[in-house]
Formats: structure tokens, sequence, C-alpha cells
């Protein structure tokens, strides 16, 4: 009954990570993998161009040296003990999909004796991210034109108004001030054209 047990445990636990869309996997110590799902697979295959498997070493024997480069200080900072994530990038039909990875070292006593690991799609946040930074640039320069490119021919229009003739509108100087008020005028409508044009595409 014991062994039925266990066997049953682990086809319980194969489904499991089998039926997850996220990679998950298992290294020794001597970054042979003992555990994965078909997902890790998959996600491999984008960097190395072919799908690793259980019994295979994890950094493909060095045959890739991108991938090598990327993720071999990273077994090696778990296997000390470490507990930590890192974001990878790789380029997936023309795309550039960006990684979370979690790498846990497993412990016997007080000793590690493997990783642990999982991976996450993080692209649509980093675009999400990239995004609200585009937005908040886009913000602060608008913020910059209201508190300088407006202030300053809004500062000057209010200046000239206290030098036109109300009492005598047929004051030549009260032409010069219009003109002056008007030349202003279209520098305003350039300036809040602009920043309407910036705030829409803020919404896009």
């Amino acid at each position: 009954m014991e062994m039925e047990r266990i066997q049953a445990d682990e086809q319980y636990l194969r489904l499991l990570i089998d039926n997850t869309e996220d990679p998950i996997w298992l290294v020794d110590k001597t970054l042979n993998i003992l555990v994965c799902n078909a997902a890790f697979g998959l996600w491999v295959s984008n960097f190395t161009g072919t799908a690793i498997k259980e019994g295979e070493n994890v950094l493909f024997d060095g045959k890739n040296e991108l991938y090598q480069n990327k993720f071999e200080m990273c077994y090696a900072l778990a296997l000390s003990g470490k507990c930590f994530r890192s974001v990878e990038d790789v380029v997936i039909d023309g795309r550039t999909c960006f990684t979370s990875i979690c790498f846990n070292p497993v412990w016997k006593g007080d000793t590690v004796i493997g990783v642990s690991c999982s991976a996450t799609d993080i692209t649509e946040q980093r675009q999400q991210l990239r995004q609200i930074e585009h937005q908040n640039t886009a913000l602060r320069e608008i913020a910059f034109i209201e508190s300088h490119k407006i202030r300053g021919p809004v500062a000057t229009i209010l200046g000239l108004e206290q030098f036109y003739n109300y009492e005598d509108l047929s004051d030549p100087f009260n032409g010069e001030i219009m003109e002056g008020i008007k030349k202003l005028s279209l520098e305003l409508d350039m300036i809040i054209r602009e920043v309407v044009r910036m705030s829409n595409e803020i919404d896009v």
C-alpha cells in the first residue's frame, strides 16, 4: 500500500507540473536535471534551439555559449545558498520577451543538494511599465511647458494690458500693444496645441 501511495503521489506531482504553463525544474549539484515540465523544455529551446530533458545538463553541456553565460552564474549563486530572482530576455519570433526566474537552493540539513527553479513570463508587465514611464516623461514635459513656456507669454500679456490706454482708444500706442498681444496669443496657441498633442499621446 505504501508503494502504491508513493507512486500515486508521483503521478499527481507529474500531472501538477506538466499542467503548469510556467517552466518548473529541479537540478542537482552537478546541474543535471532531476525533474522538469514540458514548459521548461519549450522555454529553454528559445535559447538553445533544442529542448533539454530530464537527466541532461541544465547548461546544455556548454554547447551554447550565450545560454551558458546567462545562467551559469545564477546556478552557482543558488548552490552557494542564495535565494534570488533574475530577469532574462530572449528574442522569440522577432519579439523581445522577458522572464522572471526564481532560483531556490534545496537544502538537506545544512547542505545544499540542488536548485529548484521556476520562470514566469513578465513581457506584458514590462511593456506596461515602459508605457507608464513614457507617460510620466510626457507628463513631466507638459508640466515644464505649463510652468515655463506658458508663464512667460501670459506674464507679458498681463504687463502689456496695464499700458493700454482705455481713456483714449485712439492712442497710437494701443495699436502696438494689441499687435504684441496678438503675437503672444498666437505663440500661446502653438504651445497649447503642443500640450494637446502630447496629452493625446499619453492616452494611446
